[in-house]
């Protein structure tokens, strides 16, 4: 029962971001020195929650740069590095990234429907065909900010079950 504080950081964190499309500060930067001061107490050491923070830093800033992820979405990542160690962060960062792709289509879909991928597509054609940059309009699907959190939040929780029943580990 020691995923618990992570499972329960899991289920807030993934519901405020779909809910508000916010994740929160006082949830995010609160629980990285809780995750800190657990690995130090009772879990594998500072260094180990450290090395989860680190690197989990430099993987996801330069996408926060880019704008591929929003602010709320890094230090989500950085907190569940933080308490899962950088090995399986890794793994739950792929299972986010494979979960990620349908869940943001089904959001999509939710918000523009059939018309907003047509008429994407649609820009996306006229760009190619007239090499000219077009931005995309209100209710098109290039135009949305769908939430990343849900899918951060579901591929840590499935890389830490499958991590503790030994189901499947890409960690050795």
């Amino acid at each position: 029962m020691e995923q618990l504080p992570l499972l329960i950081f899991l289920i807030v964190a993934g519901w405020m971001d779909l809910a508000r499309h916010k994740i929160p500060n006082w949830l995010t930067l609160t629980f990285i020195p809780l995750a800190l001061m657990f690995h130090v107490v009772i879990g594998e050491g500072l260094v180990f929650s450290l090395s989860g923070l680190v690197y989990s830093f430099i993987l996801l800033f330069p996408m926060f740069v880019t704008r591929l992820l929003a602010g709320g979405d890094v230090k989500l990542g950085m907190a569940i590095a933080t308490f899962t160690g950088w090995q399986l962060f890794l793994e739950a960062l792929l299972y986010a990234l494979i979960i990620g792709l349908p869940l943001v289509i089904v959001l999509a879909w939710r918000r523009v429907g059939w018309q907003g991928f047509k008429a994407t597509f649609s820009r996306y054609g006229m760009i190619i065909g007239t090499r000219r940059y077009m931005a995309p309009v209100e209710g098109e699907l290039a135009g949305l900010k769908v939430p990343y959190g849900p899918a951060l939040a579901l591929g840590a929780a499935l890389a830490v079950a499958l991590n503790k029943f030994q189901l499947f580990t890409l960690i050795s």
